[in-house]
């Protein structure tokens, strides 16, 4: 059952709020539907499933344990599909992505488009800028 009483860009505001910023991954199967499927530009393969989003989640919090999104959520025309625009800042102080703790400051930008079914958010495009991440920490030049 979706949130009839929240628009689509307060149930993806929610999401980035509450699952992301704030570290509640249970508020994941709320505002979820059981297939969401996540398309991040820098995996090879779709994310399918609550539990793998809660663990992308987790890994975030492990290596940034501070960070947080700021975010724009651009209105959806028809209430299908939702755009937001992001910063990210945190700290890399715990491991990510195989690459020891450095201690540095980061920032990161990405964007993605939600697609809202029965008041549940069903599928994300996902586009960010680890590359520039990865210069930030040391682990590219």
């Amino acid at each position: 059952m979706g949130h009839p009483n929240m628009a689509a860009e307060e149930v993806v505001a929610r999401y980035v709020e509450e699952a992301w910023n704030r570290g509640n991954i249970q508020i994941v199967d709320e505002l979820l539907t059981p297939g969401h499927v996540r398309r991040d530009s820098l995996l090879n393969e779709p994310v399918v499933g609550i539990e793998s989003v809660k663990a992308q989640i987790v890994s975030l919090q492990t290596g940034f344990p501070d960070f947080h999104f700021d975010v724009w959520i651009i209105p959806s025309a028809n209430g299908e599909f939702v755009t937001r625009r992001w910063i990210m800042i945190g700290t890399h102080l715990g491991t990510w992505r195989n690459i020891p703790p450095t201690g540095v400051s980061v920032s990161s930008t990405g964007m993605a488009i939600s697609r809202m079914e029965d008041g549940l958010i069903a599928e994300e495009w996902v586009q960010r800028d680890d590359l520039d991440l990865l210069r930030q920490i040391g682990a590219w030049e």
